[in-house]
């Protein structure tokens, strides 16, 4: 009997057993990163001005040369798909907020177009109309951004709500306006217009105004979400509004000239893509 009380006092009865606490592992954001995009992107091309066209001659007024003011207020709108990369490095401070910088590009074929027409009347019996259509060809777009995000952590599932803003280029590699005048003059009795016109001359003169390709830099602000997929991947989906602003832009055409228009241009961009982050994506773990 003192040898079993000796036993049980020298070995007390354990209480129940409880595992241990689950380790949460936290993600963090530090780090650099590389990635693939893809989206749509929707372009905005506003003119207006003047365009003086080479409308032939007037063979009734001593061959006369003659032209036509052709006034455009138009909208050459596009809508394609884009395809790119991006880059960047973020930094997690304070908790759970998160700073960055993002070089990205991308390819596209923005291609806007619209028509206009326009008409003058001609001192003898006669008329000049114009139609014409505009192509405007955006091929690159690019972002140099920075960006502020706030990350959470629901379980084992992280993800990044952020905001970001900067430098924005494009490239037009076409700016060009193309139609025809169409110019009618009367056949017969020209200068006695109480006896009508009974047949009309038509001159048909083409042209072709272009301004030079090139690029143009702008601002940019976006908005967008980043979700953890599987350890150094995630997925992100972000909105870009890039404006250009308005500018003055020569087009010349060989046989009309020069003429000055106004150009107001503007894209949205609608993307998803996904990154790669380099280094330990989860070194942070609690309790």
């Amino acid at each position: 009997m003192q040898a079993m009380a000796a036993d049980l006092g020298r070995f007390p009865p354990q209480g129940p057993f409880y595992p241990p606490p689950a380790v949460v592992r936290v993600y963090n954001w530090t780090g650099c990163y590389l990635g693939a995009q893809l989206g749509g992107a929707f372009a905005e091309n506003h003119l207006n001005g003047q365009l003086t066209t080479n409308a032939g001659v007037d063979p009734n007024n001593n061959n006369t040369p003659l032209s036509l003011i052709t006034v455009i207020d138009q909208n050459a709108g596009s809508t394609a798909v884009i395809a790119g990369g991006q880059g960047g490095c973020d930094l997690q401070f304070a908790g759970n907020w998160v700073i960055g910088a993002q070089l990205d590009g991308a390819w596209t074929h923005l291609s806007g177009s619209g028509a206009f027409t326009s008409s003058a009347g001609l001192p003898e019996q006669g008329s000049i109309n114009a139609s014409a259509n505009t192509l405007i060809l955006a091929n690159i777009l690019a972002t140099a951004t920075g960006r502020l995000g706030y990350a959470v952590n629901f379980d084992q599932i992280a993800g990044l709500f952020y905001l970001k803003g900067g430098a924005a280029f494009v490239n037009f590699d076409t700016n060009n306006i193309t139609g025809q005048t169409s110019t009618k003059t009367c056949a017969d009795n020209p200068f006695n217009p109480a006896k009508g016109c009974q047949s009309f001359d038509t001159q048909n003169n083409p042209f072709n105004f272009n301004a030079p390709s090139g690029g143009r830099w702008g601002w940019t602000f976006g908005l967008g979400t980043e979700w953890v997929v599987d350890g150094n991947w995630s997925i992100f989906g972000e909105w870009d509004y890039l404006n250009f602003g308005t500018r003055s832009v020569t087009f010349t055409d060989p046989n009309s000239g020069s003429s000055q228009l106004s150009v107001k241009q503007s894209i949205n961009e609608l993307k998803l893509g996904i990154n790669y982050r380099f280094g330990n994506p989860l070194p942070g773990q609690y309790p």
